[in-house]
């Protein structure tokens, strides 16, 4: 993995520590039995979504197969890392 894969999974790593001291405001987004989506600000300015979804049942592509999924959405500003918005980091379900 890259090293600016590995600046960008910082913001992962902040939203599973549940580190308060480094998230501006945490909103969620939806929130279902089966499915959470959680948009994370950070006080360099990114933004990150965070889903969680309970079951692979009838999720058929391996971009839906996920338990955890961390997207970059706003990149920080400034961005010395030059991250790209994208999937930081995926935690898949056992045997996907």
């Amino acid at each position: 993995m890259n090293s600016i894969m590995n600046d960008a999974e910082i913001y992962s790593q902040i939203i599973m520590l549940d580190d308060r001291s480094r998230i501006v405001s945490e909103n969620p987004a939806v929130f279902e039995d089966d499915y959470i989506l959680r948009v994370y600000a950070f006080e360099d300015g990114a933004v990150v979504n965070y889903e969680w979804q309970d079951t692979p049942d009838g999720r058929t592509s391996v971009e839906e197969r996920f338990n955890h999924k961390f997207t970059l959405v706003k990149l920080p500003n400034p961005n010395p890392s030059n991250l790209k918005a994208g999937v930081i980091s995926v935690i898949n379900y056992p045997g996907s």
